[in-house]
């Protein structure tokens, strides 16, 4: 993107905010997809999620931003519990210009605003403190809106473009390339190019080129091979995987290429390097140790792995430890930094693989330290403690007695408490499983003033739910206000919750039921099936998105981790032992399904998705399944599985033994 051109074009237009809108996806609910009624701005606040502009795909996280144009086709998937994210729709016009003007020129070459561009903005704070007003002031009613819309959007471009100007002219040799490394970074396994690399920084192709020559002494692409080739190689050293497959995971289709190029890196053949490491012996590796996710060529969002080994440290900080050094020492701290963030990436990922293969007894009794470690509570009083949370220390009711939440519905019932209210989404769900009698509706986004008007002692949130309501200190204005995370471990989450509560006896009784309901369904289920037979669990949620689960959700964390059947072969290569960790699922096409399909298939779908299995149970591609021909296919009710607080939880244990030890 040439944003001088935009900063051309945006000096002249005139434009008008159509709407202005806050929404949050989770993990598993239909994704959103239309076509564009308007130009638009898409900022993420939370979260992270797959997004498709026509032909060209983005994974965005927090912070992002991303422009598109009228007329487009959106589709956006959630890849991590909830994606929040605002979309801010205008319309822009330029007056009648003088013939040969540059802003005429600039018309007459492209469509103006309906460009397509992600930007990553050096400071996005004041960009989002300043969205976040515009959609407040925006669902304020009145002539004058529209007016001081309109002002609000030159400041937000203003703001935009200052930022991407002066990041420029501070980074001619230091911002640029560090900014251009985070990208690299976050990305290595996409289809990185110069180009897409220029359009970011708003710079030339050749000047971009020439920036990393100076300060690195490589050009780009010798930098994305380098990353690529360091992952590799950790997984020749820490996988079984073969070839394809570590191939495919750091970006490249063709397993000839690839392996010319790490023999051209480390003067040895990728097999020649693992059997210099091991031997010709198997390596002697827990399937938890594992560390690979499968890459398939551009031209399938449903299939593309967007994947993130490296966070980069946080979103938006901008490299400038490197301003003001002389060239030598740029260089050498631009290659150690290299070097040490590949090492963090090994570090972090093992740490992380190493925590994923328990069964349920061990996870249950690992989770206390970590539920000590995720909230501290130290005594204030006989009647307030102060608890530590997401968004810092507050002083809480020992024993709350009237409390609002947003997600925990499930966690507080199964405790024996009823909470005031809850969430739209999340009472409309919970309805299918237990009783929420007296749980008031708090509405989307939640109600500030029926808050309020409940007199609550302790407001229990997860972050989503902060932003379209104003941030945390409307609520905390109101009660003691506690942001938890959304976990999807039951065990976890009831104790965290039973902690916050002082119900901590009450968690512990719920954990001793539930393990025993476990234990005794796995001896039922075991019984019927042998140890290598393969599991594999689908989700269909229209003819285009078909969704296979990890050990996580959807049954998943039941079947794989507290009962120990065996996943399918790329189930456990490609999610369960991939380096992914943030989705709970992989979206793949329907064309990749027998790649997937273990010898026993768990088929998840709800009413709205009837149409789509029925085509696919009349496909031949269905029918070629050997888990079909055997007749082993299980439906399951996708609602009933969606949730994983510990009401769902217990009764989804039953529900998976009955299906699978029912007689076909």
């Amino acid at each position: 993107m040439n944003w001088d051109e935009q900063r051309l074009l945006w000096s002249s237009a005139a434009v008008n905010v159509w709407d202005i809108r806050y929404n949050t996806l989770w993990e598993g609910q239909d994704w959103l997809s239309y076509r564009l009624p308007a130009n638009i701005f898409l900022f993420a606040v939370s979260g992270s999620a797959y997004v498709q502009i026509d032909d060209r795909k983005y994974y965005l996280k927090k912070h992002h931003l991303l422009h598109a144009g009228k007329g487009m086709g959106m589709d956006i998937m959630p890849a991590k519990h909830e994606f929040s994210f605002y979309l801010i729709y205008y319309k822009a016009t330029l007056p009648a210009v003088a013939a040969g003007s540059a802003v005429n020129r600039l018309l007459a070459e492209s469509r103006a605003f309906d460009k397509v561009y992600p930007i990553i903005l050096p400071e996005p704070g004041s960009v989002h403190s300043l969205i976040r007003r515009m959609y407040e002031e925006w669902r304020q009613s009145g002539v004058l809106v529209q007016i001081r819309m309109k002002s609000m959007l030159y400041e937000m471009i203003y703001e935009l473009l200052s930022q991407l100007h002066h990041s420029k002219d501070r980074g001619s040799p230091s911002d640029l390339v560090a900014y251009a490394l985070r990208y690299i970074h976050e990305h290595y396994a996409d289809a990185v190019t110069m180009e897409q690399l220029a359009e970011l920084l708003g710079c030339s192709s050749s000047y971009m080129y020439r920036l990393f020559k100076a300060e690195i002494g490589k050009s780009p692409n010798e930098i994305i091979i380098g990353i690529r080739m360091e992952h590799a190689k950790r997984r020749l050293l820490t996988t079984k995987l073969n070839l394809r497959d570590i191939a495919l995971s750091v970006g490249y289709s063709d397993v000839y290429y690839f392996s010319r190029l790490f023999k051209k890196q480390f003067g040895v053949s990728p097999l020649q390097f693992r059997r210099r490491e091991y031997g010709t012996d198997a390596l002697h590796l827990s399937p938890s140790n594992a560390s690979v996710s499968s890459i398939v060529p551009a031209g399938s969002l449903s299939y593309n792995r967007n994947v993130n080994d490296n966070h980069y440290h946080n979103e938006g900080e901008r490299q400038l430890i490197l301003s003001n050094r002389p060239k030598s020492s740029m260089t050498a701290l631009v290659m150690l930094c290299l070097s040490l963030l590949v090492s963090a990436c090994q570090t972090n990922n093992n740490a992380n693989s190493a925590s994923e293969g328990s069964s349920a007894p061990a996870a249950a009794s690992a989770v206390n330290s970590a539920s000590a470690t995720a909230s501290q509570s130290s005594e204030t009083s006989s009647e307030t403690r102060v608890y530590k949370h997401k968004h810092g220390e507050t002083e809480i009711p020992t024993n709350p007695k009237r409390v609002v939440t947003a997600y925990h519905l499930g966690h507080m019932l199964a405790l024996g408490v009823r909470p005031l209210g809850a969430a739209t989404y999340i009472l409309q769900y919970s309805e299918k499983a237990m009783d929420t009698t007296g749980v008031i509706d708090l509405g989307a986004p939640l109600n500030l003033e029926v808050i309020a008007g409940l007199e609550p002692d302790l407001i229990i949130l997860i972050e989503a739910y902060l932003e379209p309501s104003g941030g945390y200190e409307k609520f905390s204005k109101i009660a003691p206000t506690v942001v938890l995370e959304a976990n999807q471990d039951p065990v976890k989450d009831i104790r965290l919750v039973g902690d916050l509560l002082n119900k901590k006896d009450e968690a512990e009784q719920w954990i001793k039921q539930y393990e025993d309901k476990i234990a005794q369904t796995k001896e039922r289920v075991l019984q019927k099936f042998g140890p290598d037979e393969t599991f594999t669990i689908l989700n269909v949620r229209s003819e285009k998105l078909q969704m296979i689960y990890r050990d996580r959700n959807m049954g998943g964390n039941i079947i794989y981790s507290y009962w120990g059947l065996k996943p399918q072969e790329k189930v456990l290569t490609d999610l369960i032992n991939g380096i992914d960790d943030e989705s709970s699922y992989l979206n793949i096409s329907k064309e990749a399904i027998p790649d997937f399909a273990g010898d026993h298939l768990i088929l998840a779908s709800d009413a709205s998705a009837e149409d789509a299995v029925g085509q696919l149970l009349d496909s031949g591609l269905w029918k070629s399944l050997d888990a079909v021909k055997n007749n082993h296919v299980y439906r399951i009710d996708f609602d009933q599985f969606l949730f994983n607080d510990p009401i769902f939880a217990m009764k989804q244990v039953d529900l998976l033994a009955d299906v699978l030890t029912r007689k076909q």
